[in-house]
């Protein structure tokens, strides 16, 4: 039987990559997204670029913070693993609005890991950034630089990767990795996929398709 992996955030850009990667893995992908920078037009997508695979992906349209749906979701499927790379991120408006940055990254991630735990699940990917470095001294950076975040969205990233670390000192059976990197860009090879952000967006990359020539 192939494992459930539970994937949040699974309709955006890097999501959506990740959770066709799996499909045609041989895993089950369980995407749970509240698609506020995001569409299910990516899920769709998703499905019909795995072919025979696309049937083992279960789409659940949730904000994490929401823990009746959330355990909901662990209920009806039991989950093996987690890759968790929903979150706000959109530096400048964390600045506007930190308190939304703080509810949304760190008590979504919260939740998601007392679901887990409550049900059983300590295997957990989470997407971090390399914004915990701040503005680091020289570049490329190294992981063992000191974190020094400077904007309210960089510094979640850190909290959660304490918390996690907090977790699996507490019980050694959790595997937590913690991964740090810079935002990736371009679409799927097929062009099916790729970032497809609501509003304005907030890297150069994503105003390029726009331009007119």
């Amino acid at each position: 039987m192939a494992n459930n992996i539970l994937v949040t955030g699974g309709a955006g850009f890097i999501g959506s990559h990740t959770v066709l990667e799996l499909l045609v893995g041989g895993y089950n992908a369980v995407v749970v997204d509240n698609l506020n920078n995001s569409s299910d037009v990516a899920i769709t997508r998703v499905k019909d670029l795995a072919g025979r695979y696309g049937n083992n992906l279960y789409f659940h349209q949730l904000d994490l913070r929401d823990k009746p749906a959330l355990q909901n979701v662990f209920t009806e499927r039991k989950i093996d693993a987690v890759i968790h790379f929903a979150g706000l991120k959109a530096v400048g408006e964390s600045m506007k609005k930190p308190l939304m940055y703080y509810s949304n990254n760190i008590v979504g991630a919260i939740t998601l890991l007392e679901v887990m735990e409550a049900y059983g699940c300590k295997n957990l990917v989470f997407s971090s950034s390399v914004a915990v470095y701040g503005w680091p001294k020289e570049v490329p950076c190294r992981e063992e630089f000191p974190v020094s975040a400077i904007n309210p969205y960089g510094r979640t990233k850190p909290i959660i990767e304490e918390i996690c670390r907090d977790i699996q000192h507490a019980d050694p059976e959790w595997k937590i990795i913690l991964l740090r990197y810079f935002n990736p860009v371009g679409a799927h090879q097929s062009g099916y996929i790729g970032e497809h952000p609501r509003g304005t967006p907030n890297n150069l990359l994503k105003h390029l398709p726009a331009m007119q020539h």
